[in-house]
């Protein structure tokens, strides 16, 4: 029976409604002074708030094949993954970006799917695992490349005032291999017990 990438669907499905829903980005989008205010919701939901057509589509379809192919192939903890990294990601910017004033788009959730899954395949035998090795390392290089040069590598967006923010990357590639070693603990602990 096909697993339906339920969460992945619920993230994706939240992401065009605020697409689609452009007066409410004001109220959703991370804002540092907002945040310092009080409005701590936005430390989350601005990973949903996207400001460009082109943002969104890049953000959303690389989120969408890696969720895809996580629940697809049953890698646990995807869930908590999706509730952690936002939060991690929005933290991160608050602390280690305090000049970043507004920030949004889904890429350091869609980074922390595809380093979630890479980690995942790197345990399991033949092709796929020399893949995901691959996919990792490539990831590693882009976040590397991006942080040294401020330069998108794979996209170039024509909106100027889209900027690159590599620390929620990084957050978001952190967050995977927390919710990762937790997994393997956790199952290592039930096995042992």
């Amino acid at each position: 029976m096909r697993r339906i990438p339920v969460v992945t669907l619920t993230i994706i499905g939240a992401a065009v409604v605020v697409c689609f829903l452009p007066r409410i980005h004001p109220a959703l989008v991370y804002d540092r002074s907002a945040i310092l205010g009080g409005e701590l919701w936005r430390l989350i939901t601005g990973q949903w708030v996207h400001f460009s057509a082109e943002h969104f589509l890049y953000d959303t379809l690389a989120l969408g094949i890696a969720g895809w192919m996580i629940e697809s192939r049953g890698y646990p903890n995807f869930g908590w993954l999706c509730a952690l990294s936002p939060l991690v990601i929005g933290i991160t910017l608050l602390v280690m970006e305090p000049q970043l004033k507004i920030c949004g788009g889904l890429s350091g959730v869609a980074t922390a799917a595809v380093v979630f899954l890479t980690l995942h395949g790197l345990g399991e035998k033949g092709a796929w695992r020399w893949i995901c090795l691959g996919v990792l390392m490539a990831t590693a290089g882009k976040i590397v490349y991006e942080t040294m040069t401020d330069r998108f590598i794979f996209v170039n967006f024509t909106d100027p005032s889209l900027t690159l923010v590599p620390a929620s990357h990084i957050a978001g590639g952190l967050t995977a291999l927390a919710v990762y070693l937790w997994g393997k603990i956790r199952r290592r602990s039930r096995i042992s017990s």
